[in-house]
């Protein structure tokens, strides 16, 4: 009897395994499905995937699709080649104030000094390296990621219709038609498609209604306005109906039969009057809904053509996660566009990509903000849920949290929350291998769809390093834990902390 491990067995089973390897090689050198992005770390979101250093744990090259990395030199360069002398020092901490209506939101910023630091790292992450020293002149950088408060003090001020805050392709972006002028939980809604009612949400659960005039050039006032809750006190559905289809309102007669009822109509006004579901909108084409309560649905019938006309209605819908509303809450769901236009409102810019690492990492090129180690060593519990987290950050706990909660996790120029809670926008547009330059880098070309994204936010299972690179698409928003902060040149930065 033969041996099965010789003979025709054994020819048979090293062809396979001789296919199996060129079908691999193929996949890796044409990079079929994706194969060879896989395993070089890039992922079609531009977000890393499997981190693969080369097996000797030095530097590596990429396959030929660009240049060698060179070892990384711990000689740092000589700073008389970029430095800028001061007449005095510059403020370690500045506050801004900006006035929106009625309040006046402060905004602190901490100065990023001048020098060289270490960006990058060499760890087999196309996108990460090269290790390098790069110089950045002083800046400061918002101590904190910016807060439902501040971003709803560039809302009510007009914000989103103002041109002069946004680039051309912003404010394109966020023009006539859209329904949106704010993030996921502060700012104005539309309530429905012709953009005449419109509900605003504040940071402190305050939520306002606005209607406005055909051409939407003024709201208007005297308006009857019916409010309807949906949910808790719902009596009123059995004696009133609303139609949104045709904008019929209907109230029970005395027969106990449905009529269709105008805005003037005297039953229909003395039982919603009875009922507390009138009300009428101020000279500014406003009423308050706040004191509604925790009513999660609201219908809203408004005459805003006249008592005798078909009146508009829409619905605003409250959300259930109020805590995200919080004043001190970061800002969620913004898109690039509208970060970078925030930024400019408050006087300053997005930062870079090496601003933000450099507030993250020190000038000695730390991996975490807090140091060196990410200590994943604390369980946390959500939901029944146990995951692994870190002491230092909102890592990994699928929570966003108030800012500055961790403040042992600062960085090593004071700034909170630069890993963790929510990633963040820089102003870069993103490309995998940029042409670093030497001092002050900023990536201003390559694909206008994408741009740099830094940071770990909550839901990340893991503490990525602060050189780890990312990236999303300029326009998304998305109800992401995904933030920004902002940064300003030291001249712009003191003119307004002194009220310039």
């Amino acid at each position: 009897m033969s041996d099965p491990s010789t003979g025709t067995g054994k020819y048979v089973g090293i062809g396979v395994v001789l296919m199996i390897a060129i079908a691999a090689l193929l996949l890796f050198q044409r990079n079929l499905f994706g194969v060879r992005d896989m395993l070089l770390g890039q992922t079609d979101d531009n977000r890393e995937a499997i981190h693969r250093p080369s097996s000797d744990g030095g530097p590596r090259t990429d396959g030929g699709e660009g240049p060698d990395v060179k070892p990384f030199d711990p000689t740092r360069p000589d700073p008389v080649k970029y430095q800028k002398p001061h007449d005095t020092p510059l403020p370690k901490r500045l506050t801004i104030q900006r006035k929106a209506g009625k309040e006046i939101v402060e905004l602190p910023m901490l100065l990023v000094p001048q020098g060289w630091y270490i960006m990058g790292e060499n760890d087999g992450v196309r996108s990460n390296m090269p290790k390098r020293w790069v110089w950045l002149d002083d800046y400061y950088l918002s101590e904190s990621e910016v807060t439902n408060e501040q971003y709803y003090s560039f809302v009510i001020d007009r914000g989103y219709e103002s041109g002069r805050y946004w680039s051309e392709e912003g404010f394109k972006f966020i023009g006539e038609g859209r329904s949106i002028r704010g993030s996921f939980y502060v700012g104005w809604r539309a309530l429905h498609e012709p953009l005449r009612l419109w509900a605003l949400a504040s940071p402190r659960r305050e939520v306002t209604l606005e209607v406005l005039t055909a051409d939407h050039s003024t709201g208007v006032s005297g308006c009857k306005v019916l409010v309807l809750p949906e949910t808790g006190n719902t009596d009123w559905k059995n004696w009133l109906q609303v139609d949104r289809t045709n904008g019929a309102v209907r109230i029970k007669d005395i027969a106990n039969q449905w009529q269709d009822v105008s805005g003037a109509d005297p039953g229909l006004l003395d039982r919603v009057k009875a009922a507390r579901l009138l009300h009428t909108t101020d000279a500014s084409g406003r009423i308050s809904l706040s004191d509604l309560g925790d009513n999660f649905w609201i219908t809203i019938v408004a005459w805003a053509d006249g008592d005798l006309e078909k009146p508009i209605m829409g619905t605003v819908a409250r959300s259930d996660d109020h805590k995200l509303r919080g004043a001190e809450m970061p800002v969620l769901g913004i898109s690039w566009y509208e970060a970078d236009a925030c930024a400019r409102f408050f006087g300053g810019s997005l930062p870079t990509e090496a601003q933000w690492e450099k507030a993250a990492r020190g000038d000695k090129g730390g991996k975490y903000p807090w140091g060196d180690e990410a200590e994943w060593s604390m369980n946390f519990t959500v939901d029944g849920v146990t995951r692994v987290t870190t002491p230092f950050a909102n890592i990994n706990r699928w929570r966003v949290v108030a800012t500055k909660s961790f403040d042992n996790g600062k960085g090593p120029y004071g700034h909170h929350d630069l890993a963790g809670n929510v990633s963040e926008w820089c102003a870069d547009v993103y490309l995998e291998r940029p042409d670093w330059s030497e001092a002050n880098p900023y990536n201003r070309g390559g694909e206008r769809g994408r741009r740099a994204e830094r940071g770990t936010n909550c839901q990340d299972d893991e503490a990525y390093p602060a050189y780890h690179r990312r990236s999303s698409d300029a326009f998304s928003r998305g109800n992401m834990p995904r933030g920004f902060r902002i940064a300003m040149k030291p001249d712009d930065a003191i003119r307004l902390a002194n009220g310039g």
